[in-house]
């Protein structure tokens, strides 16, 4: 049990550290002199995807690690589980902070406007 929590440390460990050097940020080179809310938003909204890509690429590694047999189905469930249950209140964060950079209603095609 302890040489699998140390092995998925490990893993969330080589992720956090990799990561950086294959997500593309988009992120310009200098700093934005004035920021405002929704640039804050935004880089809120591009950190929270980095970290999603993260924990998804955690999840397939343990996948692999499970298929490869350097996991036992036990210790595959509980750890995937933690990395679900972290992806999902990631993903939440993500939609609240989707959900407030949304326009109000939605516009009404002229198609729409024509029926109405």
């Amino acid at each position: 049990m302890a040489v699998a929590i140390a092995l998925g440390i490990a893993v969330l460990a080589v992720a956090f550290i990799a990561a950086p050097f294959f997500l593309v940020s988009g992120r310009p080179a200098g700093g934005q002199a004035s920021g405002g809310g929704d640039s804050m938003r935004a880089e809120a909204v591009r950190d929270l995807q980095a970290e999603k890509e993260t924990i998804l690429a955690a999840i397939q590694e343990l996948d692999f690690d499970f298929k490869s047999g350097k996991l036992s189905a036990e210790d595959h469930r509980a750890l995937r589980v933690r990395h679900e249950a972290q992806a999902a209140a990631l993903l939440q964060r993500l939609d609240e902070l989707e959900g407030a950079a949304a326009p109000g209603p939605v516009r009404r095609t002229a198609r729409e406007k024509r029926r109405a």
